[in-house]
């Protein structure tokens, strides 16, 4: 098999292999409060942390990047940016 046909089959092999990142943002808000959102294609986790607490998580949800403008959306709402 010649090197050109063998090409693309890796790449699809490593694409299904990789879990596709929807989406990755910290913001920061009131008094200094941060969330830490991050989705792939099947999650999607918010973190907070706080300057006197460590991170936690506070949400998990489905994942997509439907979900991710949606939870960015709900704390931009709440003052993060």
């Amino acid at each position: 098999m010649s090197l050109l046909k063998t090409i693309p089959v890796t790449a699809l092999a490593l694409a299904l292999a990789l879990p596709a990142l929807a989406a990755d943002v910290k913001m920061t808000g009131p008094n200094n409060a941060q969330v830490h959102i991050k989705c792939d294609s099947t999650n999607c986790r918010v973190k907070q942390k706080t300057p006197d607490t460590k991170w936690r998580t506070v949400e998990n949800t489905k994942g997509g990047s439907r979900n991710f403008n949606k939870l960015k959306a709900k704390y931009q709402e709440a003052g993060f940016n």
